[in-house]
């Protein structure tokens, strides 16, 4: 989940929902601006698109992480 500038975000979610790893992207109401769902392979693949890829992007306030716990 990310907190974005609100002047920015339907630009970042268009830049997001852009990215290959993503499988959803949405606005959302409450502490956070923006859900992603995606798929990574690896934890470092994970790591990498937190902090180098979807940190970086402009208007991207914060961010916090969830992994899903089993997929049934």
């Amino acid at each position: 989940m990310a907190k974005l500038e609100s002047a920015k975000a339907r630009n970042v979610l268009e830049d997001v929902r852009e990215l290959e790893e993503v499988s959803e992207a949405h606005l959302i109401y409450g502490a956070y601006d923006l859900i992603i769902k995606g798929n990574f392979k690896t934890p470092e693949a994970l790591s990498s698109f937190v902090v180098d890829t979807l940190r970086k992007m402009d208007g991207v306030k914060d961010t916090v992480t969830n992994v899903c716990a089993s997929q049934e």
